[in-house]
Parts: structure tokens; C-alpha cells; sequence
């Protein structure tokens, strides 16, 4: 039984079971059991951290059923205390939060939960999980009969990019009579960044390039495409890192080259950054790093 089940499984005992004014009293609409629920949550920390395994197995009706995100079920009251005394001896000092999403009663003494939740071990790390709670009502206390662990649901793609949203805007570089200016907004649908570039030297525009950036969610990655008018086709793997973004680029020149690089973008304040271009190669060939640019954003008028 892995970490995540174990407090998953805790904390719904918990909330689900712990007697409270208004359970006694036979309350059943939606409203109130999810009031019951909220009160309780906020003391499931300091009842937690107690790691007492029997008072929380006291919690579950006799016959209670959990499976886990992997499809392992488990029946019965005592193997649950048995489980949670194992959890609570190799994983001391986990947070736990929780987000309700919906409460559904099904009958006075029925009611369906859903939600998710967010442990924190005591390193750092931290899982999510979605779950399912099926509650009943026996000798006026809320046990819990069934509880159903799954894995979250996926983030939508451009949550995985909210780590380059400041880019979005309009930046100019100079450098004598040659300015480099980019534009960056969000696609249609906020999954994608879509970015323009133009080079112009002496107000004569020399090049132009367009790139789209976004998640792979079978690699797990943030990538790239860039495509320049000169007919270079680059493609990039972005990774965040303590002074920014790194950019590692693979790509074919016009006559078939072939070229690579590690590009760093650091941001400097809401309204600069600083990019440079290093570890070049043209056919496997090292090549010279680029200076530094200095990018600033254009202000709205």
C-alpha cells in the first residue's frame, strides 16, 4: 500500500467518521453534510499527526472496502489498522490538503464525495490523487463503507506552461542598426505559445521566424518548433533550471546541414531577459557561442 492511498485513506476516515454536532442530529441535506465535512477537515491535521492508527480504524464500518490507484482492494476494519500502523511508522511528519469537489446525498443515511487531495511528505515532494468516498450513517456516525482512489485528472496542456506566461508580449533587442523584435501571445484555446520573430537591419526586414511552443504530454516535456524564413527548421526541448530556461535545439539549414545548440533565456525583472547561445555545432563541428542579447519588453501605450 503506497503513501498517497494511506493518507488518502486516513484523512477520509477521518472527516468521514469523527462525530460532530449535527451528525447526531440526523442532518442529511447536501449543504450540511458538506458543512460537517469542512469543519472536520480543518481538524484532521492535529488528529493526524497523532499516527493513531486503531483510533482512525475505529472510523471505517467493519466491512469497509478501499482500492487503491493501482486496483488493489482491501476489506475489513482490521486490515486497515493494520496498514495504517505501517504507514504511520515510515512516514512521519506528511501534510495533507484536500479539495472537495462535490458532496451528492443519496439517501438520509447515504451520501457520495468526490474530490482531491495533496500530500507533502516530510522531504518535500508532493502527490495528488482523486478519490471517491461512499459514506453511510450507522447509530448516528458517518463510517465509511467505500472509499475509491484514482489518479488525478491530467492538467490541461498550457497549466504546463505557466512557467514561460511572462513572455507573452512584445520584446526588442538592438544592436547597432539591426533590432530584433518579438512577439509572444497565447494560441487560441491558451494550450499553446505562439511566437513571431523579425530581424530588420537599417528598417529593412532581413528575417522573419515563427515558433510554437507546448507541452508533450507523452514526453513530458515542453518543445518547440521554430521555422524561419530563410528555411531553417529547429526543434527544442525547454527545461527550467535554477537562472532560468534551457533550450536545447536540434535542427536542418537550408542546404541540408545539420546544426545544434544550448540556449539559456534568463528572465531579469517583468521586463527583461537575457539570451545566450552556447555549445554550437554545424555538422558536428563546434562553432562560436553568440554574444549575450539583452531583451526589453515594449510597453503598451
Amino acid at each position: 500500500m503506497r503513501v498517497r492511498s494511506f493518507l488518502v485513506l486516513g484523512m477520509w476516515v477521518l472527516v468521514l467518521a469523527w462525530p460532530c454536532a449535527g451528525q447526531e442530529s440526523g442532518g442529511g441535506d447536501a449543504a450540511s453534510v458538506r458543512a460537517t465535512i469542512e469543519q472536520l477537515a480543518k481538524q484532521y491535521e492535529a488528529a493526524f499527526g497523532k499516527g493513531d492508527a486503531k483510533a482512525l480504524a475505529a472510523m471505517f464500518a467493519e466491512d469497509v472496502e478501499f482500492t487503491d490507484e493501482d486496483g488493489v482492494t482491501v476489506v475489513g476494519r482490521e486490515v486497515m489498522e493494520g496498514i495504517l500502523r505501517k504507514a504511520f511508522a515510515r512516514n512521519k511528519g506528511a501534510k495533507f490538503a484536500i479539495q472537495i469537489d462535490s458532496v451528492r446525498a443519496l439517501g438520509p443515511d447515504v451520501a457520495v464525495e468526490r474530490g482531491t487531495t495533496l500530500t507533502t511528505s516530510s522531504d518535500g515532494a508532493q502527490t495528488t490523487s482523486a478519490y471517491t468516498a461512499v459514506r453511510v450513517r450507522k447509530d448516528g456516525k458517518w463510517l465509511i463503507g467505500q472509499l475509491v482512489e484514482s489518479p488525478p485528472p491530467a492538467p490541461a496542456p498550457g497549466e504546463m506552461l505557466s512557467g514561460l506566461a511572462w513572455m507573452v508580449g512584445t520584446w526588442k533587442e538592438k544592436d547597432g542598426d539591426a533590432e530584433v523584435e518579438t512577439k509572444v501571445d497565447w494560441a487560441k484555446g491558451g494550450n499553446f505559445l505562439t511566437r513571431t520573430i523579425k530581424v530588420t537591419h537599417a528598417g529593412e526586414v532581413t528575417l522573419e521566424g515563427w515558433q510554437i511552443i507546448g507541452w508533450d504530454a507523452a514526453r513530458e516535456q515542453i518543445r518547440s518548433w521554430l521555422f524561419d524564413s530563410g528555411g531553417a527548421v529547429m526543434e527544442g526541448v525547454w527545461t527550467a533550471d535554477a537562472q532560468g530556461w534551457l533550450i536545447r535545439q536540434v535542427g536542418t539549414l537550408p542546404d541540408g546541414g545539420r546544426m545544434s545548440s544550448d540556449n539559456t533565456m534568463r528572465r531579469v525583472g517583468d521586463d527583461k531577459f537575457i539570451w545566450e547561445s552556447t555549445n554550437r555545432t554545424l555538422d558536428g563541428e563546434p562553432q562560436p557561442n553568440l554574444p549575450k542579447i539583452e531583451a526589453t519588453r515594449v510597453k503598451e501605450k
